[in-house]
């Protein structure tokens, strides 16, 4: 370890994050994060200076990246706007439309005019629905209109606090169990498990505004704390509590 790794000191969150359906904003400064990967595809604009990104022994920098679904990154700490969004979000189809058509790792990509009035936004959280209400208008051409009703029913579902039932989502679809994975997989761009477990997570996150850590990530599916503390780790780079504070700063 370097001189300079041990006297570094350690860099925390600061700023806001607002949530809507399938979209997720961070304002603000960027701390210490692990190597992590979430299922979401996530735009990265500097604020004022380019960004950067290590993905293992490489580093990516740019004024805005983009960094695919399930891509192992680590940000480095900067002023940034971060855009999440929900693989099966018109935003993944209006937005970058050409993009993620393709088999990619993380590039650099335009900022656009949406993005740029999101990171100066006033209230982060009204120009986040502009967004989304933006992106829904956007041509959505090709959606299985069957995929649509099932991610819903799945939401849904774990918004009462209720397992799905991976049976009934597939006669939904009009599907046999066995064909519904392989499906799945082919509309959301990764498997059914890994994106409910990554719905499970955004609603713990949305109940820590108004629970505990605890009461949250029971609620919202997990075994425990723990369970939900390494969710959140794996998928951010940073234990839930973080998020919390975050989101209590909107």
């Amino acid at each position: 370890m370097s001189v300079s790794s041990k006297t570094r000191q350690a860099q925390s969150w600061r700023g806001e994050v607002a949530m809507v359906p399938g979209l997720i904003a961070f304002r603000g400064e960027a701390g210490d994060n692990k190597p992590h990967k979430h299922w979401a595809h996530q735009i990265v604009v500097g604020l004022g200076n380019p960004v950067e990104v290590r993905v293992g022994h490489a580093y990516y920098a740019g004024t805005s990246l983009l960094i695919p679904a399930g891509t192992i990154h680590q940000l480095q700490t900067a002023r940034v706007l971060c855009l999440y969004a929900d693989p099966t979000h018109n935003a993944c189809k209006t937005l970058l439309p050409q993009t993620m058509a393709q088999n990619i790792s993380i590039i650099e990509i335009d900022g656009t005019r949406q993005l740029i009035q999101l990171s100066s936004a006033d209230d982060l959280q009204a120009a986040l629905e502009d967004f989304r209400k933006a992106c829904t208008c956007g041509d959505v051409s090709g959606l299985d209109n069957r995929f649509q009703q099932v991610v819903e029913a799945l939401r849904s579902e774990l918004m009462l606090g209720r397992e799905p039932s991976r049976t009934d989502l597939a006669e939904l679809a009009h599907l046999s169990s066995s064909r519904f994975s392989h499906w799945f997989s082919e509309q959301a761009g990764l498997p059914f498990r890994s994106y409910k477990k990554w719905l499970k997570l955004l609603l713990a996150f949305e109940l820590t505004q108004s629970r505990s850590l605890t009461d949250a990530a029971m609620t919202a599916g997990f075994a425990d704390q723990a369970h939900f503390c390494r969710a959140a780790m794996e998928a951010f780079g940073v234990n839930p509590a973080t998020i919390k504070q975050l989101l209590s700063e909107k």
